[in-house]
């Protein structure tokens, strides 16, 4: 298995895009940072919490796409007969490019707590709830963030495309349940992705939006592995 890892992260460290995308969801989050603190007639709103409202929702999606992009750039540059060959397991393949996008995911949700702090500081303001309140939110895009990626990387196992996985969960993310809560009345906290977006905004945080996140991650995953048996083998 530490092979498979290796060569997993070797293939994704080379890719442009994996940074890229990582970088980009930090920015935005930096910029809205920026945007927040420097607001002075925010009322009983906080900078910090305000900072992740629709930047994280784009970047979420951008660490997804590093999930997408895992198996979709397999598929459209032609390597993914010797990821087989290397790897030989589905199994082995699904887990190893699990690992490795679940870690990048992490670090981009790093990437967009901290510099989203680092924006609303930078700009003269400053989180209302200390930072007890500001670790708990970013352990609450921590697992945003994780969940996309790993929900990304199965769209892209599915999908076999970039563009087309990319776009599937940005039409989850920013149309479909957008239309659920706003046309059927749908709590956010019944919603995957906006719930897990709200963890440890509120004082009681909607644990099953990511346990159903979580369900449909590895579900996800686990077709993955099916479609490889059938279709790679």
């Amino acid at each position: 298995m530490n092979t498979a890892v290796a060569y997993e992260w070797h293939r994704a460290r080379g890719l442009r895009s994996t940074w890229a995308l990582l970088l980009a969801a930090g920015a935005l989050a930096f910029a809205s940072g920026l945007y927040w603190g420097a607001k002075t007639d925010l009322g009983r709103l906080d900078a910090f919490d305000s900072s992740l409202g629709l930047p994280l929702t784009l970047g979420a999606s951008l660490i997804a796409a590093v999930g997408v992009c895992a198996f979709g750039l397999d598929y459209q540059h032609g390597t993914m007969l010797t990821t087989r060959l290397v790897l030989r397991f589905r199994a082995r393949i699904v887990a190893a490019k699990a690992v490795v996008v679940g870690g990048l995911s992490l670090v981009g949700g790093v990437l967009v707590t901290g510099l989203a702090v680092a924006g609303v500081l930078l700009a003269g303001g400053s989180p209302d709830g200390g930072v007890t309140h500001v670790l708990l939110r970013g352990v609450g895009v921590l697992l945003l963030t994780l969940l996309s990626g790993l929900a990304g990387l199965a769209l892209g196992g599915l999908l076999r495309y970039t563009a087309i996985g990319t776009g599937v969960f940005l039409v989850w993310t920013l149309v479909a349940e957008t239309a659920l809560g706003g046309f059927l009345h749908v709590p956010p906290s019944s919603l995957p992705f906006r719930g897990t977006a709200l963890l440890f905004a509120g004082s009681a945080p909607p644990w099953f939006a990511v346990l159903l996140f979580a369900l449909v991650a590895a579900a996800g995953l686990t077709a993955v592995g099916f479609t490889l048996a059938r279709r790679d083998s």
